[in-house]
């Protein structure tokens, strides 16, 4: 089959009982731009293929079990990198002032400044919250701190957080910007801005022919994750299998699950720049009571070695 699209934004299932995938597909993409954005994703050219899709999917294979080589696509990379590196990232989290909805953080603070390797050489994450039309991006936080680019991730090793003014002084460093509140009415406290897996030098044509079997995975329909960000698994509304460096039949049901370290530890290949998309995150929750935030993540599709995919027949 041709190489697969990645979605324009996520269409609800016809006939919900009849879709084999037991669909809760969350496709999508958001930023600060106006309505030239919508007509950039090309909404209506895009139905025929999704609706192609949803027919397959009818009759695709379950994805198998046991250890595999995945590549995820690039809206799901964001994913992954929200939830397995922006929560435990706060700092507010990391020192237990916070716990709600997601928990606390492995990455505390005895980890910072010591090599503590959270994942391959390949693997830079930064947040910036000034790369313009991003959803985590602004002109100074609710503190009066400037937008800026801070390191988290260089060459695999841990070496930031998210900090407030009164978080950072713990650490005897300074705020880099990251505190708002959703309303008037919320107290600011730590959040996202644009946390993203920086690009590397593969395009995703020559990643799928360097794969000699593996599966590719698209579309998020489900997350879980640990109280520590650590141990998590993540579902697909549609994956493909990769033999011999070209894509084969369509899977449904396709998990995949890790502990954070080893699994970005796995990575070892990130496509380039021209892949490289920063996803928005429209409805991250946090405190209480709840306030949601707008985030972004960039990425580009990355491939991951013995990965634990599959959670039998269902």
């Amino acid at each position: 089959p041709a190489r697969p699209l990645r979605p324009a934004l996520s269409i609800p299932p016809g006939v919900r009982n009849r879709r084999a995938s037991t669909p809760n597909s969350f496709g999508r993409q958001a930023g600060t731009i106006g309505y030239e954005f919508i007509e950039e994703m090309d909404l209506v050219n895009h139905g025929a293929r999704i609706g192609e899709e949803a027919v397959k999917l009818l009759t695709a294979k379950q994805c198998p079990s046991g250890l595999k080589t995945i590549i995820l696509d690039g809206p799901q990379v964001a994913l992954q990198v929200h939830e397995s590196c922006g929560h435990p990232i706060e700092l507010d989290r990391v020192l237990g002032m916070e716990a709600g909805f997601v928990g606390k953080s492995f990455l505390t603070t005895d980890k910072f400044n010591s090599n503590y390797r959270y994942g391959s050489d390949l693997v830079n994450l930064t947040a910036d919250a000034t790369i313009p039309g991003a959803l985590g991006t602004f002109g100074w936080d609710d503190e009066g701190v400037p937008a800026q680019r801070t390191p988290i991730v260089t060459n695999g090793i841990f070496g930031g957080y998210l900090m407030s003014r009164d978080t950072a002084p713990l650490l005897g460093l300074t705020s880099n910007g990251c505190v708002r509140a959703d309303g008037w009415n919320r107290l600011p406290m730590i959040r996202m801005t644009n946390v993203s897996l920086e690009p590397g030098t593969w395009s995703l044509d020559d990643l799928i022919a360097d794969t000699d079997d593996g599966i590719f995975m698209s579309i998020n329909k489900s997350w879980s994750i640990d109280d520590r960000r650590l141990n998590f698994q993540f579902g697909v509304e549609m994956a493909y299998e990769i033999k011999h460096g070209k894509f084969g039949e369509m899977l449904k049901n396709a998990t995949y699950t890790g502990i954070t370290p080893q699994f970005w530890g796995s990575c070892d290949a990130i496509c380039k720049r021209d892949e490289w998309t920063v996803w928005g995150t429209p409805n991250c929750g946090k405190g209480e009571p709840m306030q949601v935030m707008r985030t972004g993540h960039g990425a580009a599709p990355a491939r991951f070695r013995n990965v634990q995919v599959g959670v039998g027949n269902w």
